[in-house]
């Protein structure tokens, strides 16, 4: 179920979101919409690739709060040049634990 939110926003905003309604011949809530949705998906990404990197959270921690993989971050990760936490006896238990799984 939708809720209805107002903001204000300049009119070179709106002139946007009405090209992009014309173009995709759709109305302009359902753009608006999937601008907010992305906008959202990219300030999530953005705060726990910020966290991560300050060390304040594990990389499993940080693919749940940008609501990812843990694979699609570690993409992510490496398409924004985060450094890898990823301490050497956790590399190591990890290799471990996949070799045992064949």
């Amino acid at each position: 179920m939708y809720k209805t939110i107002a903001t204000r926003v300049p009119p070179e905003t709106i002139n946007e979101i009405n090209y992009f309604a014309e173009e995709e011949k759709t109305d302009k809530s359902q753009i608006m919409r999937e601008l907010l949705m992305d906008g959202v998906k990219q300030k999530l990404l953005k705060h726990a690739l910020a966290k991560y990197s300050r060390r304040e959270i594990s990389m499993g921690r940080a693919a749940e709060i940008s609501r990812m993989t843990l694979g699609d971050f570690m993409i992510a990760e490496k398409e924004h040049l985060a450094p890898m936490n990823y301490p050497l006896f956790s590399l190591e238990k990890d290799f471990s634990s996949a070799q045992k799984a064949k």
